[in-house]
């Protein structure tokens, strides 16, 4: 249980911390997501990803689907994340710049989850075997 102090301090610093407060702040935050490209994954129709499912499905063909496509989404959004570091790693070599250092530092806020779910996902399939 937290202290009384160390809940009045974090009451006070939220009351600093509430986000943009102008029009123009909330719409250049509402676009923070969208700067990699990695909001926008779509796997509807995609034809990698039906490969890909095929490919994970044949190889564990007694695993539920949802799981097969829980590896699939992962494993779809990490070869996205991917490639948006190499992208953002060979601008930086042609133009180092701070600002896409910490672009790039980033990314692993979208590939620590991704990953965990993923590694979720395969250890549940070694108990069942």
């Amino acid at each position: 249980m937290a202290s009384e102090r160390k809940i009045t301090a974090n009451r006070s610093n939220a009351k600093r911390s509430t986000g943009p407060k102008t029009n123009v702040g909330k719409a250049r935050s509402s676009r923070n997501s969208r700067q990699h490209g990695l909001s926008r994954l779509n796997l509807e129709g995609d034809v990698s990803s039906s490969a890909l499912a095929g490919a994970i499905t044949v190889g564990l063909a007694q695993q539920s689907l949802f799981e097969v496509e829980n590896l699939v989404w992962g494993t779809l959004w990490l070869g996205r994340i991917r490639q948006a570091r190499h992208d953002m790693l060979v601008a930086f070599m042609e133009s180092p710049s701070p600002r896409l250092a910490k672009r790039l530092a980033g990314l692993e806020r979208y590939e620590k989850p991704i990953r965990a779910a993923r590694r979720r996902v395969l250890k549940r399939w070694l108990k069942q075997e």
